[in-house]
């Protein structure tokens, strides 16, 4: 068993959804039933001698059926999303969105060793469209998106803003306020 780093239930109250990191280079995203307590879901993130990831963890749609998470892979952002059903590593692959290649950046961002933070955060914004921000601290660059993730596809522009910042400044966590239709992005 390998140490849990983050943990949710799921809004329909059937399953706990929990982040293990196993090192620096691999990390797991499981799910558990909460009547049998049986493992329902597993997915690894990385894996490989050449990754190197930092993942925080998962968030969920206002149904709790659709779930979503970003990550850091050495200098490149991935947003991968899923369900309650178990994936081949093909489905995976095909379904995960490389942000760096959408946005067109290079991968020359570095996350900082002290922090599981992966300079990148996701929310639900509807229970299909998710928003992501992240720092590309190379130029001091702040991006953010809406992503459509039955689509596949950008909602709007993407916006990107020159902070005038350091390269230890990364953002750490989003909200949507479904009330005032509004999204909060808290930095470092």
């Amino acid at each position: 068993m390998y140490p849990i780093t983050d943990c949710i239930i799921s809004y329909d109250s059937t399953r706990a959804i929990v982040v293990m990191k196993r090192n620096d280079k691999e990390y797991f995203v499981k799910m558990y039933g909460l009547e049998s307590y049986k493992l329902t879901f597993e997915e690894r993130i990385g894996g490989e001698e050449s990754d190197y990831i930092k993942m925080k963890e998962v968030e969920q749609n206002s149904k709790g059926d659709k779930y979503a998470f970003v990550y850091f892979n050495d200098g490149k952002w991935m947003l991968r999303n899923f369900g309650k059903v178990k994936r081949t590593d093909e489905e995976i692959k095909q379904n995960e969105l490389d942000i760096n290649q959408l946005v067109g950046i290079d991968d020359w961002t570095m996350a900082n060793q002290d922090f599981p933070d992966p300079y990148i955060v996701c929310c639900f914004v509807t229970d299909e469209k998710v928003f992501i921000g992240f720092f590309h601290n190379f130029t001091l660059t702040h991006y953010h998106f809406i992503y459509d993730i039955e689509k596949r596809e950008v909602v709007g522009e993407i916006v990107q803003t020159k902070m005038d910042c350091n390269k230890k400044n990364f953002p750490y966590k989003s909200f949507y306020n479904e009330d005032l239709n509004e999204i909060y992005l808290f930095y470092r």
